[in-house]
């Protein structure tokens, strides 16, 4: 119930979530570090979701990212500010460092940053979306933290969050032997980004993945697992 809490909270103070508001983003900017670029980034998977689910094949709109390697969310600051003002987005995906949340150092900092870049994504005719990001592989307890930092920023916002973090507990719960990190403890494996990538399709168009042609190159079976862990865990998130 922590997720309505969190929501309750953000309807006392007026603010409207993300989900069920409008028309679906189509012009969409990824903003973070290295969990975001790696494997040929993000955006590229979220992309070739969309187009396996236009019965023409193309997408239309525009998907960037913005990102620095290693970078916190503060250091997006002049970045973020000449993307505003260079074009016109429906989202902003802002995804922090992989620690930055929950350590005590960077939190604050983390959430000034986050409330600074709400107020100019909106100013600019943009809805600020959170990436929550996944625990170090031998650090399971991480998620936990991650998720109620990255709830409670989004509450306080009215911002939508993306469990991805959420999704990756999930599947590694379920299958052991599908890798979603690399050997570093941190990173992504190409599993690991498509699982991500499904997540974002499944929180910012409302509906499931499951059946979508795109594979990533993955396996059939693999795909057709990690589509379906990304709607579960976004429909749990959206009413739990």
């Amino acid at each position: 119930m922590k997720h309505l809490r969190y929501l309750y909270i953000a309807l006392l103070l007026g603010l409207t979530p993300v989900a069920g508001a409008g028309e679906e983003p189509e012009y969409v900017l990824f903003v973070g570090n290295s969990f975001t670029y790696y494997n040929n980034g993000l955006h590229s998977h979220y992309r070739n979701l969309l187009h396996a689910a236009h019965t023409d094949g193309e997408a239309p709109g525009n998907r960037r990212l913005l990102t620095i390697s290693g970078g916190t969310l503060p250091e997006h600051s002049s970045g973020l500010q000449q993307m505003l003002a260079g074009q016109a987005w429906d989202v902003v995906v802002l995804q922090g460092y992989s620690r930055g949340p929950i350590s005590p150092q960077m939190a604050e900092p983390f959430r000034s940053a986050a409330r600074q870049y709400a107020k100019a994504i909106r100013e600019n005719g943009a809805e600020p979306v959170f990436f929550m990001t996944w625990a170090y592989a031998d650090k399971p307890e991480m998620i936990e933290q991650l998720d109620d930092a990255y709830t409670a920023i989004g509450a306080e916002l009215g911002a939508q969050v993306v469990p991805v973090g959420r999704a990756f507990g999930r599947a590694t719960k379920a299958r052991s032997d599908l890798h979603l990190i690399v050997a570093d403890l941190k990173h992504p494996t190409l599993a690991g980004t498509y699982l991500a990538a499904c997540t974002f399709y499944a929180a910012l168009h409302g509906r499931s993945p499951e059946g979508l042609a795109y594979t990533a190159g993955l396996n059939e079976d693999d795909a057709t697992f990690l589509q379906r862990v990304a709607w579960q865990t976004w429909q749990e998130y959206d009413t739990s």
